[in-house]
């Protein structure tokens, strides 16, 4: 059973690493999609009708299940994506429940690209889970498309995080959202600048959770006999790119199971 995930860039890796960890048995299509990168900077009908047309590429691919590893996306565009295929499709949304559960001050700060800051969705989440905690929601226009760059940009990675850190440190916040599949591939970072004492959250095994109750949904029999079977070969991961070769060796380098990887290659999208 093939999966696809796809992001603006590396940061869905995150959330594809979770999925082969959790279930190693599924295929895995991943897409990079730095020519449209970032997504972060694209108008919603932009990105509406970015998401259909990658739709379409993951239906060619034979995919059971699209995860949408991406905030921005998920909140611009993932209901034009639904409404244009029939396959299951699984998106992120920014962990702030379990944040506002965990947070011992109630002061929690939630960090996205500029689209996910401002979408009704992010503010519809706070409303309904932050009872007395004090939220602050912040975001950067740089900080996803730099760590695509990554090691390059590291420098300007840890200034970016360093500055965001301080206005959170001024807040006392205990707890941040990463509101961005993107950062958590930095989370070292985030932990040296705001010191142990802050809770660092991020989604990777909640959409991997959701992905496996929707697939057990869609697809009893063959998830059945995926699951039970002692001679099942480990799945395997095709990594693409909308912008061809450039950044493959970076992609590569942020997957776990690297001798997973069975292809790599260019797609247009």
């Amino acid at each position: 059973m093939k999966v696809g995930v796809i992001d603006s860039g590396a940061g869905g890796l995150t959330i594809l690493n979770a999925i082969h960890k959790k279930q190693p048995y599924l295929d895995l299509v991943y897409l990079a999609d730095d020519a449209f990168a970032p997504y972060g900077s694209k108008s919603i009908p932009q990105l509406q009708e970015r998401l259909i047309k990658i739709g379409q590429f993951f239906e060619n691919e034979k995919v059971s299940a699209i995860v949408v590893a991406c905030n921005t996306a998920t909140v611009a565009a993932i209901d034009a994506l639904r409404a244009s295929t029939s396959l299951p499709i699984i998106g992120v949304e920014p962990a702030v429940k379990p944040a506002f559960r965990i947070s011992k001050q109630r002061k929690v700060a939630v960090l996205g690209t500029p689209v996910t800051a401002q979408s009704p969705r992010l503010n519809q989440l706070i409303g309904l889970w932050k009872s007395d905690s004090q939220v602050s929601i912040m975001s950067s226009d740089t900080l996803a498309f730099d760590i695509d760059a990554w090691p390059e940009t590291e420098d300007k990675i840890k200034q970016t995080i360093n500055v965001l850190s301080q206005d959170m440190l001024a807040q006392n916040i205990d707890t941040l959202v990463l509101a961005c599949t993107h950062y958590p591939l930095v989370k070292h970072l985030f932990v040296q600048a705001l010191g142990s004492e802050c809770e660092i959250i991020e989604p990777s095994e909640g959409v991997t959770a959701q992905l496996i109750r929707r697939l057990e949904a869609s697809y009893p029999e063959q998830m059945n006999a995926l699951q039970n079977s002692s001679s099942q070969p480990k799945g395997q991961i095709e990594l693409c790119s909308s912008l061809g070769a450039k950044n493959m060796q970076r992609l590569t380098s942020w997957v776990v199971a690297s001798d997973a990887i069975s292809d790599k290659r260019h797609v247009n999208i």
